[in-house]
């Protein structure tokens, strides 16, 4: 398995331990989280980097990659719910949820046709955002568990996950659009 693959499957053993730190009752274990969320973004640019710059771009890490991807955001935000005074929308968790789905189903779609659909661009830019966004948060709750987290911080919690929703959709749009042929061949 080469580098960039290994680093993906890292990513994957970091976002299930920022589940598990976000879900201890242990501030000490947010401040954890956080520093495996960031160590999460960072094997996500490497791997990216290392596959292009070594000639190791894989089916395998075409696939995974967006995986470990989703298991990150998803596992956080789910993990960020248990947090109340945050206020995280559930419909916007949802929608994510169901983007991401669809997408899923999409790709499984595809591979039936022997085809494997790497992340589009505006799914990696969706991707950024969403790290972001979702760093700030797990940061808010690290600054609350300090008790130096003001009201405007914890308040920006909801904006910051209808954002990711929104981009989730805009996202789930454009590659709709982009494979529609694809879709609409695996119906008739």
């Amino acid at each position: 398995m080469s580098l960039p693959n290994r680093l993906t499957m890292l990513r994957i053993v970091l976002a299930a331990a920022v589940f598990a730190a976000l879900m201890a009752d242990e501030p000490a274990w947010h401040a954890g989280a956080l520093i495996l969320f960031i160590a999460a973004i960072i094997t996500d640019w490497l791997d990216g980097w290392l596959a292009r710059r070594m000639k190791a771009v894989s089916p395998f890490g075409k696939v995974a990659d967006p995986i470990a991807d989703k298991i990150l955001v998803l596992g956080t935000l789910i993990a960020l719910i248990r947090t109340k005074e945050l206020a995280i929308p559930l419909w916007a968790v949802f929608l994510i949820v169901m983007r991401e789905l669809i997408i899923g189903g999409v790709r499984v779609i595809a591979g039936a046709q022997g085809k494997v659909l790497a992340a589009d661009r505006w799914g990696k830019i969706k991707t950024v955002i969403q790290l972001i966004a979702i760093m700030l948060m797990v940061g808010v709750v690290v600054l609350r568990d300090l008790g130096r987290a003001e009201a405007w911080m914890i308040q920006m919690v909801y904006p910051l996950t209808v954002l990711c929703a929104v981009l989730a959709l805009s996202s789930l749009w454009s590659y709709l659009r982009q494979y529609r042929a694809m879709l609409e061949k695996s119906w008739g």
